[in-house]
């Protein structure tokens, strides 16, 4: 059930950021981004380099999916938490 808020409340996040017209919306969605890509930006640094030194493009997706695997339960995570 955590789940489907996760992916209801992104979502919802996405839509408004690309449908409403309001630049406080837009803003607000790049605010999270940054905010994402700073909570990542040690396991994404040491992505890279290991893509760099072995370039494995099989491994990369799978680096890719764990990646995103892990953010999405982290989502869920924060919204389970956030309605107990």
């Amino acid at each position: 059930m955590d789940q489907l808020i996760a992916i209801a409340f992104i979502a919802l996040l996405v839509f408004f950021v690309v449908k409403v017209g309001s630049i406080l919306w837009r803003i607000a969605g790049v605010l999270f981004l940054l905010f994402i890509i700073y909570m990542y930006k040690d396991q994404v640094i040491t992505q890279v380099q290991n893509f760099i030194a072995d370039p494995n493009f099989g491994g990369l997706w799978q680096s890719v999916s764990s990646f995103f695997g892990d953010l999405f339960d982290k989502v869920a995570g924060f919204v389970s938490t956030v309605i107990e």
